[in-house]
């Protein structure tokens, strides 16, 4: 007796579609070029700080504040950054008051990554006649590769 081969069924068709399609898709995962991945198609959370590498915090020297007198109102600029060492890659920066807790005398004016020098950039307001200098620092948060 010989079996005659039918049309398939609808279950196995279902069942052939997936797998060429589970397929296609490493194929289609396997042709995306370097450094084709980026921040939006990643999932919130998913990659933690060891996937990515060595992390080395970097401080600023001294924050240059020429202001004069202490208090007196009158605000000078004052600022500094922390570079990165050759070969470590600028991921973000900030500053860091180490002196004087919530001073009123010190704010915040503009920051920013300088990408030329891998470095972080902070200015400042300050009243402080010159603390700044030792009540504050600049910080990058540098990766090494």
């Amino acid at each position: 007796m010989k079996i005659k081969p039918g049309r398939p069924s609808p279950a196995m068709a279902v069942a052939l579609v997936a797998l060429f399609l589970a397929a296609g898709g490493n194929v289609v995962a396997y042709g995306l070029g370097r450094n084709s991945v980026h921040s939006r198609d990643i999932a919130p959370r998913a990659v933690k700080a060891s996937d990515l590498g060595h992390f080395k915090l970097r401080r600023s020297g001294p924050i240059l504040d020429p202001d004069a007198t202490a208090h007196d109102g009158i605000y000078t600029g004052a600022g500094g950054r922390a570079k990165c060492k050759l070969g470590e890659r600028l991921i973000t920066g900030g500053s860091e008051q180490t002196g004087e807790a919530g001073t009123p005398y010190m704010r915040v004016v503009d920051e920013g990554p300088v990408p030329a020098e891998e470095a972080w950039r902070v200015r400042w307001a300050s009243d402080m006649g010159g603390a700044a200098a030792e009540d504050f620092v600049v910080v990058a948060l540098c990766l090494m590769r």
